[in-house]
């Protein structure tokens, strides 16, 4: 049988590095230099520029797992999460190995919940010792003396920047007006908020937000310590049951879940939703439709965060120039738990 050669185009990332090189017009060594961040001092940055644009118009990416068997260096990511139960997370976790597998590397979480103290210097040995090639760090703030501080060309963070690194931002401040504004417009003059009890720079985050928003409405967002809650069902309800206690009548959550939990507290106490009582969740979780009436939220797309984040650490990882922060929308979703106008 005769060989026929395919006229489709190559997809885009499976460029090599010598093509980039002839593309460019220089040797495939400049490439390698220039895409393993080691052109400093060997190559003109004109040249080592030229070459990043070029790269770039031809969509070619390192091919990082064969560079680990070349050099020894890692062909692992690391996902930092608040907590590894949590639905978010879990999904987080699907489409960043997603993401990470298309280029042959792999991934591992490690959780920040119960080990607040300790997963700075965790991640720090594992990064130190090779076991780890760089990391997506999602909801968390470096301390202060963090030992991760001069690891920056390897980290990216989700959703809370950390300044002078590589962040994925998510756009909730715009959401979370959104939700205050929705609620505003419907007569109310409070607002309830219903907290996430960790010490996580993403829930302090949600809140300032939600804040600075009913401020600008010209509406008071309540706090109260006995309306915070973990994750655990009993907690999320002991808390929702104490909201309702004070006579809430519209609470933004810091997460589907607690608000999943003011929805079955409100039902079993016969409080009518949306007419008493209006809910707004973060996080748009499956359960969030799963219920009736379905939970408005703010949707925080897993997928799109994980590619924005695993991109931009291989990028950098690769010593290519990355911006540093890229946004990924996170739109309020309006379904039953608040009234329509």
């Amino acid at each position: 049988m005769p060989r026929t050669r395919s006229t489709t185009s190559p997809a885009r990332g499976s460029t090599t590095a010598t093509e980039v090189a002839r593309a460019a017009g220089v040797s495939q060594s400049a490439v390698s230099l220039v895409m393993s961040g080691k052109a400093a001092g060997r190559i003109a940055p004109a040249t080592a520029a030229h070459i990043q644009e070029v790269a770039r118009s031809l969509g070619y990416r390192p091919n990082v797992a064969a560079r680990t068997l070349r050099t020894g260096t890692s062909g692992l990511l690391g996902l930092v999460v608040l907590d590894a139960s949590h639905p978010f997370y879990g999904h987080m976790l699907s489409a960043a190995d997603d993401a990470a597998a298309g280029h042959g590397l792999a991934l591992t979480m490690i959780q920040t919940r119960g080990h607040e103290d300790t997963w700075e210097q965790r991640l720090a040995d594992q990064l130190s010792s090779g076991h780890l090639a760089g990391a997506i760090v999602c909801g968390e703030r470096l301390s202060e003396g963090s030992p991760l501080r001069d690891r920056h060309d390897r980290l990216v963070f989700v959703e809370v920047p950390e300044p002078g690194m590589r962040s994925v931002v998510l756009a909730t401040a715009a959401a979370a007006a959104d939700a205050v504004a929705l609620l505003a417009s419907h007569g109310h003059s409070e607002i309830a908020y219903l907290a996430a009890d960790y010490p996580s720079a993403v829930f302090a985050s949600r809140v300032a937000d939600c804040t600075d928003a009913a401020r600008r409405h010209g509406v008071t967002l309540r706090t109260d310590p006995r309306w915070r809650a973990t994750f655990d069902v009993e907690s999320a309800t002991a808390a929702a049951g104490r909201l309702l206690d004070d006579g809430a009548r519209a609470v933004v959550c810091d997460d589907d879940l607690l608000a999943l939990a003011l929805h079955r507290v409100a039902a079993e106490r016969q409080v009518t939703v949306p007419d008493d009582l209006e809910i707004v969740g973060v996080g748009d979780l499956d359960t969030a439709r799963l219920v009736s009436p379905e939970l408005t939220t703010v949707r925080l797309p897993a997928t799109s965060i994980a590619a924005s984040a695993v991109t931009l650490l291989l990028d950098a990882l690769a010593g290519r120039e990355t911006p540093e922060t890229t946004t990924v929308e996170a739109p309020l979703v309006e379904r039953g738990t608040t009234r329509s106008v």
